[in-house]
């Protein structure tokens, strides 16, 4: 199996799993404390940056980031689609 068929293996299983239970499972095993960590803080940098009017210095304060996760963030949030999408899923 090359890369891009495991994945999109990969995200078959994400997709399938409706349990909250067995997805918490399923990442622990998949994922390092620190992909985790990294992952989250991701989430809350992408959040924040979708439903707040802070600047990137202020997010990076704020969650306790490095000003360059925030930035790489940022550069994907230039994109309507991204924007609308964490949009939805962070409400204000």
């Amino acid at each position: 199996m090359n890369e891009k068929e495991s994945f999109e293996q990969l995200v078959g299983l994400l997709c399938n799993i409706t349990d909250k239970e067995e997805m918490r499972w399923f990442l622990e095993r998949l994922l390092t404390n620190a992909e985790v960590d990294d992952l989250t803080s991701r989430l809350r940098i992408y959040a924040a940056l979708a439903t707040s009017k802070y600047t990137q210095r202020e997010v990076a304060k704020l969650l306790g980031v490095s000003i360059s996760k925030v930035t790489r963030g940022a550069s994907n949030m230039h994109s309507d689609y991204t924007k609308e999408f964490f949009r939805k899923r962070f409400p204000e």
